[in-house]
């Protein structure tokens, strides 16, 4: 450690860079803040220090170190895009954009620059701007993984599937163990039904990480649109031991049971979904047909008005109920569940006759 009281601003400055590149980041700014004292000019020290409040997560100090830097270095592209990307990180996507427009300004083939506007635009929603700054960055590396996987990300959330799977394929080929690309291709699939190889690719990112509960859940998904409901509650088990919380597995695996002719276990699961989300629609319907299935009347009509108050326009819910009351011999309550149905869908054939028959019990 050197003796301050003398010593230059590029001592300073090469002492924080000494201790910033021992992740003692506290010593390193104040080193630099030494260095900038004696020389405030000093962009290297400036950029220096926005690095290190980077690693500390402090974005937004970063973003006014590197703009200090930049009055005393204007054109140096390497400035504009670290305020940029502290920008980016920041959720300051107004000010990341106008630094990585002033960047390229300087410097048109600076990839990495393009990449990290194309990030932004994403965040933003802008998602044409952003293929086009992610194709700008594959033109200049055509190696860059990232950017691959990141223009497949843009198309898939813009459903165009094949050629999202086409640029995973392709960050793949260059990072063959890149889980992001595995996930997404294996999403896009999935949209595609091609559900084998969907899970081919959500099997190959569990090989990477085994323990991500979101893989494992859409694995699931993927066995269950190909009717393999054992493949699927496997995986689903899966999910469970790793986010026991996690009401949409709870949901899945009761679908699954119920395809299996297990009721009784399915109206477990249902329970567990929504214990965990009061709110889950489609939960509280489908315990509704469980508890029907299994002879329950009296509890799958109290599950139908759950959903009902949660979803009050579905006339599924309102024939099936009515259907139990009729069951039940409660036929006036089921004219008018069969009411809100032709409210509804006033063609519903099914609810049209069993209102006739419940009508004509009623009298």
């Amino acid at each position: 450690m050197i003796q301050t009281e003398h010593a230059t601003a590029e001592s300073l400055f090469q002492e924080g860079l000494n201790f910033s590149q021992v992740g003692d980041y506290e010593s390193a700014i104040d080193y630099f803040n030494q260095a900038i004292s004696r020389k405030p000019d000093f962009y290297d020290a400036l950029s220096e220090k926005g690095s290190v409040l980077i690693s500390l997560g402090q974005h937004e100090a970063a973003v006014s170190c590197f703009e200090r830097a930049i009055v005393y270095h204007p054109n140096s592209p390497d400035l504009h895009y670290s305020r940029g990307w502290a920008a980016y990180v920041a959720k300051d996507f107004e000010t990341a954009i106008a630094s990585f427009n002033q960047l390229l300004t300087l410097q048109s083939d600076y990839p990495h620059a393009h990449y990290s506007q194309g990030l932004t635009l994403f965040a933003l929603k802008r998602y044409e701007d952003a293929i086009s700054h992610f194709s700008k960055a594959l033109e200049q590396t055509p190696k860059f993984s990232d950017a691959w996987c990141m223009q497949g990300v843009t198309l898939y959330v813009t459903h165009r599937y094949e050629g999202a799977v086409t640029h995973f394929n392709r960050s793949l080929e260059l990072r063959p163990d890149y889980q992001d690309a595995l996930i997404n291709r294996g999403h896009a699939l999935l949209c595609l039904a091609d559900y084998e190889a969907a899970i081919s690719s959500y099997e190959k990112a569990l090989s990477v990480d085994a323990e991500d509960a979101d893989v494992w859940f859409y694995r699931g998904l993927a066995f269950k649109q190909l009717n393999r409901h054992e493949a699927a509650i496997e995986s689903y088990q899966k999910v469970l031991a790793l986010q026991p919380d996690h009401a949409a597995t709870w949901y899945s695996q009761a679908c699954s049971c119920m395809k299996l002719g297990d009721h009784e276990d399915a109206i477990a699961q249902f329970d567990q979904a929504v214990q965990l989300n009061p709110n889950y629609y489609e939960a509280w319907y489908n315990r509704g047909v469980a508890l029907k299935t299994v002879g329950r009347l009296e509890d799958a009509i109290a599950s139908y008005d759950r959903a009902l108050a949660l979803k009050p326009s579905d006339f599924r819910a309102w024939n099936n109920r009515g259907s139990i009351l009729v069951s039940l011999k409660r036929f006036a309550e089921a004219v008018d569940s069969y009411d809100k149905v032709l409210a509804l869908k006033p063609d519903d054939a099914i609810a049209l006759q069993n209102r006739t028959v419940a009508m004509r019990n009623t009298n």
